[in-house]
């Protein structure tokens, strides 16, 4: 198994997260003294070579000079005894390896050490006549070349000066190993100094990363302790001011947080007890309620049976009464007063029995098959007498896709829509209801369910938008004092908490002098 070609990376990033700061510390401070040594030791090295460099060409070109100046006789005799003592002198000199001495049609009259192949030796058009110049230089070495020329002399006998003639040429081929010798002390000796200092500067750093580390060290250990809960660690206030005020200041604050805590007990014991004392004040309390809750329920199904049965024995001979037709118009219409009056407390006990009933969680629905076209029809008929007294109009939309039969609480149903209606025209004086039926399409509705939605809207005076909420309480009625006299105030509380226990929720809306919108959507089984 070969490891991948980016291990190497994963190592040092994985010991860059697992190592401690002055580890860090001390890697950068390390890598950068020796990269700023070797660059000092390049530098210096490179810039003595340079000078070293002037150095050796200069003395190669006055040595070829020199040699130049006493070849002539050589030249002239074609003797290479004559030039000994120049050639001797040319070798005193360390770094020369190599002597040609050349006659002006390029033939070798001496030769020594380093010998070039036979070829005319053309100084640059920058050489003056008799001047040295560098013919030739490779990496280990420099040739310098010189032309060898006679030395006219005034004679009486000649009227003009003869002019001087090349002889020849001299090559002096001299080794660059001083050179190379004098770089490579000079980076070695730099590199040695730099190096050395910034030893001295990474155990100064070293020493300063310890000082400034380990207070922190310190710190983290305190604070780890206090993390697995024990809330007497202290840091030591060491090293420099600032860390040494960091552990101060740490330390101040777990003094702070023991107070605190001791406190939060000493408030959370007193708190129990409370809460202890408190409980029992509920329990008694719930306790009292459910007695009062019952003794309610007892009271209104005792209320309801002791009233209704002489309110019908009223309600039924106030009927008997009216249909003699020896009745004065007079005597009729106190027998009106009296079957109205009648009929409203009825209503009033029937409401208060409904409505203690859904608070005490014991209303049920009573689900059996319902036509639903044809309840809503006889609702329509129901309030369309009220609506013709008030000279109003009433109409029923009915969606065509409605299903023919449902499972409903056809009791509670009409009871709703029956409120709904008979509070929308009430409020309505001109222009008329209309009690709407529509089947609704729902992606997650319950397979065998109809999603059934019914509205009822008026033209009547409408809300004012901040008391729609205030409406749906018990006992709360809309409009003036006149129309508040023929209401309970518990029709809409009733006819919500039905549809809350149908599974929807009667929404309105409505704008003052706008008229009003009330709706609910119910899931209702297919029978």
């Amino acid at each position: 198994m070969t490891l991948p070609r980016s291990w190497p990376l994963r190592v040092c990033a994985r010991w860059l997260r697992e190592a401690s700061f002055r580890s860090h510390l001390s890697l950068v401070v390390a890598l950068g003294t020796l990269l700023l040594a070797v660059l000092m030791a390049a530098v210096n090295a490179w810039q003595g070579g340079r000078q070293v460099r002037a150095m050796l060409l200069d003395q190669g070109g006055r040595v070829a000079a020199n040699l130049a100046s006493n070849s002539s006789l050589a030249l002239i005799y074609a003797s290479a005894g004559n030039a000994e003592e120049a050639v001797r002198a040319a070798l005193a000199f360390p770094d020369v390896i190599g002597i040609e001495i050349r006659d002006a049609t390029g033939q070798l009259l001496l030769g020594l050490g380093v010998v070039r192949d036979a070829r005319s030796l053309v100084p640059p058009r920058t050489a003056v006549d008799g001047q040295p110049w560098l013919d030739e230089e490779t990496q280990e070495s420099w040739s310098f070349a010189a032309p060898v020329w006679t030395r006219p002399e005034v004679s009486p006998f000649d009227v003009t000066l003869r002019p001087a003639q090349l002889l020849g040429h001299v090559r002096i081929t001299q080794s660059k190993a001083t050179l190379q010798r004098t770089q490579a002390s000079l980076f070695i000796a730099n590199f040695s100094t730099a190096l050395l200092m910034s030893g001295l500067f990474l155990v100064v750093v070293r020493f300063l990363a310890l000082r400034l580390t380990r207070p922190l060290s310190a710190l983290a250990m305190a604070m780890k302790k206090v993390e697995r809960g024990d809330s007497s660690a202290r840091a030591p206030v060491d090293g420099p001011r600032d860390i040494a005020g960091m552990a101060h200041t740490f330390n101040r604050m777990i003094a702070a947080l023991q107070e605190r805590e001791a406190e939060l007990a000493a408030h959370r014991d007193h708190l129990e007890e409370l809460v202890r004392a408190r409980t029992q004040e509920l329990s008694e309390a719930k306790e009292r309620a459910e007695v009062a809750s019952r003794a309610k329920s007892q009271f209104l199904a005792r209320m309801s049976h002791e009233l209704r049965t002489p309110l019908n024995a009223v309600l039924g001979y106030a009927q008997i009464l009216k249909l003699d037709n020896s009745l004065t118009a007079k005597q009729r219409a106190g027998l009106d007063i009296i079957h109205g009056s009648g009929q409203h407390l009825l209503t009033l006990i029937v409401d208060i029995l409904d409505l203690s009933a859904i608070e005490a969680g014991k209303a049920e629905l009573r689900l059996a098959p319902v036509d639903l076209t044809v309840r809503l029809h006889a609702l329509a008929d129901i309030v369309r007498v009220m609506a013709v007294a008030k000279q109003i109009g009433l109409e029923l939309q009915l969606d065509p896709a409605l299903p023919a039969r449902v499972l409903a609480d056809d009791k509670r149903l009409s009871q709703i829509l029956l409120n709904l209606l008979g509070n929308a025209v009430k409020f309505t004086h001109v222009g008329g209801v209309t009690l709407r039926a529509s089947l609704l399409t729902s992606v997650d509705g319950l397979a065998g369910h109809a999603l059934l939605r019914f509205e009822v809207l008026d033209t009547g005076v409408g809300i004012d938008e901040s008391q729609v909420e205030r409406l749906f309480e018990p006992f709360e009625q809309a409009g003036t004092a006149e129309q508040r006299v023929g209401g309970t105030g518990l029709g809409l509380a009733i006819s919500r908490q039905l549809v809350r226990l149908m599974g929807g929720e009667i929404r309105l809306e409505s704008r003052l002098g706008e008229g009003s919108r009330f709706w609910f959507d119910v899931s209702v089984p297919l029978a």
